[in-house]
């Protein structure tokens, strides 16, 4: 941990940070059940599949994170649970990309669940794997450390650079996220592969 705290000041917009307060809650680092403790779900008629049924049930969900104010809806689904299973994993995504935490690369360490994503050398994580929010809450954590240099973060974390590449760019919302720290760092946007 740096000497300097810091947390989250919602005057200075999603991510950004003030200093000589206390670190804001690693959110990703909860339990799910803690994380859900802090939210509000909301189940409303919305649109989506379901022919009669949709205008009889309120099955799109919208979970607000309260401390952050981050907002999320599902409701792809006819079924209330698939879209509350959604809604969660979107806002874990949100959570990750909108709330940067500082890293004092001076003591900095891989983080012990780490070994559990990584594979042969590269990030072997799915949406579906428990660790994927928190994987990418550091990846991009580590990038903005590193003034956007993708290599650096691929040593860092002990896997390739090509695999965090690979990462980032399976999911929208990271590869925004990574290219606008990029940007911020005065660096090129990353290619896609494809």
């Amino acid at each position: 941990m740096s000497d300097v705290e810091h947390q989250i000041d919602p005057s200075l917009g999603p991510g950004r940070t003030k200093t000589d307060e206390p670190s804001p809650p690693r959110w990703l680092d909860l339990s799910e059940q803690a994380l859900l403790s802090s939210c509000h779900f909301d189940a409303f008629r919305g649109p989506g599949p379901g022919g009669q049924k949709r205008n009889k049930t309120s099955n799109s969900i919208r979970l607000t994170h309260e401390p952050t104010g981050i907002q999320v809806v599902a409701g792809e689904s006819r079924s209330l649970q698939e879209n509350k299973l959604r809604a969660i994993r979107r806002l874990k995504l949100r959570l990750a990309t909108d709330i940067r935490y500082p890293v004092d690369l001076r003591w900095f360490e891989p983080p012990a669940w780490i070994e559990a994503v990584k594979q042969l050398g590269r990030l072997a994580v799915s949406h579906r794997n428990e660790h994927y929010a928190r994987t990418a809450s550091l990846v991009l954590d580590l990038l903005q450390a590193r003034n956007g240099s993708v290599g650096d973060v691929g040593k860092l974390l002990g896997v390739t650079t090509t695999s965090i590449v690979k990462f980032l760019e399976e999911e929208h919302q990271l590869w925004a996220a990574a290219n606008a720290i990029r940007k911020n760092a005065g660096q090129q946007p990353l290619d896609k592969r494809r």
